[in-house]
């Protein structure tokens, strides 16, 4: 029965670790979305978690103009004249 708490420590600590890969995933994109770097803010969140995500939420920018909508591709807009 010494195998229960070793699997109960890990469903916590893989509970944990998942909840803060989520969450720097949602900060990534929400960087991209308002124009920061990505990767000062999943730096922020990841070292200082959960008071980094507290900071992101409070003092991120607005969002960018056209930001999360991708235009297609269009050959025309790159072709030499």
């Amino acid at each position: 029965m010494s195998y229960i708490p070793n699997i109960s420590l890990f469903l916590i600590a893989g509970s944990f670790l998942l909840v803060v890969f989520f969450t720097v995933k949602v900060c990534i994109d929400d960087a991209r979305r308002r124009g920061k770097s990505p990767l000062l803010v999943s730096l922020l969140v990841l070292f200082s978690f959960p008071l980094g995500v507290i900071i992101w939420l409070l003092f991120r920018p607005e969002p960018m103009k056209g930001a999360g909508t991708q235009q297609k591709f269009r050959l025309d807009d790159h072709r030499l004249q």
